[in-house]
């Protein structure tokens, strides 16, 4: 399986079922990108408010600040430039995706490659408590094979199995030491029910924030990875105005 038609299976299974199409509807969005492609570091959005297009930055090792946006029919379709498109022809932008619903959503970016008019894949999370708790790890899996996170008690025959481009949610870790701390493994399925370590770490188990982790194959090593993302509360946003594209 490529690291492409991973990445297309990741799209399909990270997004809840979409709302009933609508004309429109506004929502709270973050970004994660998990690397710049071709220097591409932010993209638009139908702004909430006023008309014309919001900014949406890329940021690779945070996330974003929430923003406030317009979907239109539960697609998110990101603008390449905020210049108004020459008549008659549809504007640069990536694929449009289904929008998750719920009313915040996180919106990951991931490499697209091959497709320089389309930089990046988007794949759509619902970012409500709800759906992604604080104090819980999210861990997505863009490797050809079976991974198996083993997360302070959670492990051995208690740790957590992540299928090929798959995302999983893992409770909260109780088992800590005095600095909140826990041992965090993750193994690589080299046989069946055969793993072998490959990343060993401490994390922190916060009951105030969540965690992404991104297991992934290096490009340069040809091994396998893992990124670790931690996410804490954010303020609500402010009312997001037009930057571009407006009256």
């Amino acid at each position: 399986m490529t690291f492409r038609r991973l990445l297309t299976l990741v799209l399909v299974l990270a997004a809840p079922l979409p709302l009933a199409a609508e004309e429109a509807r506004k929502i709270t969005l973050r970004t994660l990108c998990f690397s710049h492609v071709n220097n591409v570091k932010k993209l638009y959005l139908p702004a909430a408010e006023g008309g014309g297009l919001v900014e949406v930055p890329l940021f690779t090792e945070v996330f974003s600040l929430p923003i406030q946006a317009t979907v239109t029919d539960n697609k998110a379709s990101f603008f390449l430039s905020s210049t108004p498109p020459t008549p008659g022809k549809p504007a640069p932008a990536l694929p449009a995706v289904n929008v998750p619903a719920s009313a915040k959503v996180l919106f990951l970016f991931l490499p697209n490659p091959g497709k320089p008019e389309a930089p990046y894949l988007v794949v759509p999370m619902a970012d409500d408590e709800s759906s992604f708790p604080l104090g819980t790890t999210k861990a997505i899996n863009l490797t050809p094979a079976n991974v198996r996170f083993d997360l302070g008690e959670l492990s051995a025959d208690k740790g957590k199995l992540v299928g090929p481009g798959k995302t999983v949610i893992i409770e909260a870790v109780r088992k800590v030491n005095h600095l909140n701390q826990y041992d965090a493994k993750v193994l690589f399925e080299t046989a069946p029910k055969e793993f072998t370590e490959f990343y060993n770490s401490r994390w922190r188990s916060v009951s105030k924030k969540r965690d992404i982790a991104i297991v992934y194959m290096d490009p340069v090593s040809k091994m396998p990875a893992v990124n670790l993302y931690e996410d804490a509360p954010t303020p609500a946003p402010a009312p997001a105005t037009a930057t571009a594209g407006g009256q």
